[in-house]
């Protein structure tokens, strides 16, 4: 699995605060911190932006880019935005992204189209509503790539976000258990393989115990490795999950196996 970050999101309060003093050091931290980690995209997500738009993500994304390095995922249900964010990108930036939405139909998938860009197809239906099961998560999956072939988005610049949900929710727990099985039958309903991504932190939204979101995040991890899951968004200061996701590639992978790369706790 590709690590993606979710730390640079306007929940964070050094982020609220940095965009709101127009202090790039706070929000070059994260970028220094992801780039230790290894990271190999970032995700921006700012909420939605009521002033000075265009701005405020070009702001972001000079402060970030050269100190990270990386891929940058623009994270923005503004078409502005989007716009304003690719322009300022030096290096291609991916598109989260878009479903069945009309508005995101309109106005954000033409966008990938226009500039080239990759762009993540959130399994949720024209009323906004993720299918439980995979049967209709996967019948989600067929129309939404198929509007972007419609639209000159090949198959090869799409990545397939089946949509992780709170366990809290009323069937949280089947909801992610069709997850599991949509990363399973993607590549079948496609005939050829298909990139996945997985946002982590969906899982423990609400949750008060931050030691018990980690086990289970770490769980979900090992699981989607087991998948061939092919990116994982995720908090990166959750130093649990991030060994789940080391251990899982060191396991999964080529290399000779060495008990020292093994980092506990």
């Amino acid at each position: 699995m590709i690590l993606v970050a979710d730390n640079l999101h306007i929940m964070n309060p050094n982020v609220a605060k940095a965009l709101k003093e127009k202090n790039p050091l706070p929000l070059q931290k994260i970028a220094e911190r992801c780039k230790e980690a290894n990271v190999y995209a970032m995700d921006i997500n700012l909420g939605p932006l009521k002033r000075n738009t265009e701005g405020v993500i070009t702001f972001v994304i000079e402060a970030v880019q050269d100190i990270f390095g990386g891929r940058l995922l623009l994270d923005s249900v503004q078409p502005e935005v989007l716009k304003a964010g690719i322009a300022a990108c030096k290096r291609p930036p991916i598109i989260n992204g878009f479903s069945l939405e009309e508005a995101k139909m309109s106005f954000i998938l033409p966008l990938a189209a226009e500039y080239q860009t990759e762009i993540i197809g959130f399994l949720i239906n024209e009323k906004g509503q993720v299918p439980i099961t995979a049967e209709g998560r996967l019948e989600v999956a067929s129309r939404l790539l198929a509007k972007a072939e419609e639209c000159g988005i090949p198959l090869e610049r799409v990545i397939i976000d089946p949509v992780l949900v709170p366990l809290t929710w009323q069937d949280g727990t089947r909801y992610n258990h069709e997850f599991l099985e949509v990363i399973h039958l993607l590549p079948q309903l496609c005939e050829k393989p298909i990139r996945t991504i997985a946002g982590l932190s969906n899982l423990g939204a609400s949750s008060p115990d931050r030691a018990a979101r980690a086990t289970v995040e770490a769980t979900f991890i090992h699981m989607f490795a087991a998948l061939k899951l092919d990116y994982i968004l995720m908090d990166i200061t959750h130093k649990k999950a991030l060994n789940a996701l080391n251990l899982s590639q060191l396991l999964l992978g080529n290399k000779v196996f060495a008990w020292e790369e093994v980092k506990s706790g």
